[in-house]
């Protein structure tokens, strides 16, 4: 082989090296989608097959909460977003949570032995999850009435809800 062949399969291995450690090893932020971008439109379905989309809460403030029934910050994060539901839902708030797990099955056992007040929707093929880019659980998104992402929130903890709640009362007001 030619040096110059030998020089080229050298460097091309060190791009090659540098590119998979960027891939691999820098971690993607929580949210590539946020705060001052449209929420993507979508339908899913919940538990019964009924259809839901974000564009039919075009005037509601709607936190969006994505979650697994294997999360525990999204058991207890639940609860809360149930609490939150029932609270402002005469307001003009609405809770959407969009489970991504694979199992009518599961996630129906799951509510029955912890029941919410909120619509539960099922992402399957994680087709929503991946159009707001979400890379950790739980996440949600404040949506404002104008269909506008007003803040995101990644990971739960009780702090968090007094942050949610806060904000939603502020853009209720609004």
């Amino acid at each position: 082989m030619s040096g110059r062949l030998v020089y080229f399969r050298k460097k091309m291995k060190f791009i090659i090296f540098t590119l998979l450690f960027a891939i691999i090893l820098v971690p993607a932020p929580a949210f590539a989608i946020g705060p001052g971008e449209a929420a993507p439109p979508f339908s899913l379905q919940d538990l019964n097959g009924n259809a839901v989309s974000l564009k039919s809460l075009r005037g509601r403030v709607v936190c969006l909460t994505f979650w697994a029934t294997w999360c525990p910050s999204c058991k207890e994060e639940l609860p809360d977003l149930d609490v939150l539901q029932r609270k402002y839902a005469g307001n003009g708030f609405t809770v959407l949570s969009v489970c991504v797990e694979s199992s009518n099955a599961l996630v129906a056992n799951f509510l029955r032995k912890n029941p919410v007040s909120f619509s539960v929707l099922l992402d399957k093929e994680s087709v929503v999850s991946d159009a707001f880019r979400v890379s950790g659980l739980p996440a949600s998104f404040l949506i404002g009435k104008d269909g506008m992402i007003r803040h995101t929130y990644s990971g739960y903890d009780k702090e968090t809800f007094t942050v949610i709640e806060r904000t939603i009362i502020e853009m209720l007001s609004k």
